[in-house]
């Protein structure tokens, strides 16, 4: 089994019970999804809009931090899908809080504690690992699913500018030369879809 098959089987196998796995089918980095709050979600537009990233700094604990560069503040783009799952977590979270006389606002973390306070990231990381072997597939890491994310992306023919903006990266040559390995079949396709193109076009005159 290769290596993509592997990370998205971990990946479908997680997002059955964990929100957070969802979120990171958009290439997010682990800081920058636990930096998410409610408000980073824009449900009628499909965004989701990283304006921070959650670390844990040893000696100052959990540091919530703006992204060191402006094409790591962003927005992405999610599907229907996702926007479901995420609209069905956060009434759970709701009905959770509402048993203790608490309510959910938009500040809450999406990635949370139960009160929605923010998580470490060495929580989500061990969890994310057993879930993996729950899963029963070869064990990879969390950052392991930002790749996978690019990587079908680009396979998948997506123009690599706009995999660079998901990323987050600060040029586009960043993630061509990341992902170089993909870039051989990106050059067969298109060969072949120039040479379909030429032929319908030659088939219209």
């Amino acid at each position: 089994m290769s290596f993509n098959l592997l990370a998205d089987a971990a990946v479908n196998f997680v997002a059955q019970s964990n929100p957070k796995v969802i979120i990171n089918h958009t290439g997010m980095r682990r800081g920058e999804l636990l930096g998410l709050k409610w408000s980073n979600i824009d449900f009628n537009k499909k965004r989701i809009y990283v304006t921070h990233l959650l670390y844990y700094v040893s000696g100052q604990g959990l540091v919530l931090q703006s992204p060191k560069t402006s094409s790591g503040n962003r927005n992405i783009s999610i599907t229907d899908e996702i926007i479901d799952e995420l609209q069905s977590y956060k009434l759970k979270k709701q009905e959770q809080l509402l048993k203790v006389g608490m309510k959910l606002n938009d500040e809450h973390f999406i990635i949370s504690s139960f009160g929605g306070e923010p998580l470490n990231p060495n929580t989500i990381h061990k969890q994310f690992l057993y879930d993996v072997k729950l899963a029963g597939v070869k064990r990879i890491r969390f950052h392991d699913l930002r790749h996978t994310h690019a990587t079908i992306m680009l396979e998948i023919g997506e123009n690599p500018k706009v995999v660079s903006e998901r990323l987050g990266h600060s040029n586009v040559s960043i993630t061509l030369n990341k992902y170089s390995h993909v870039t051989p079949n990106l050059q067969d396709s298109s060969a072949e879809n120039f040479t379909k193109a030429l032929s319908h076009s030659h088939s219209k005159q």
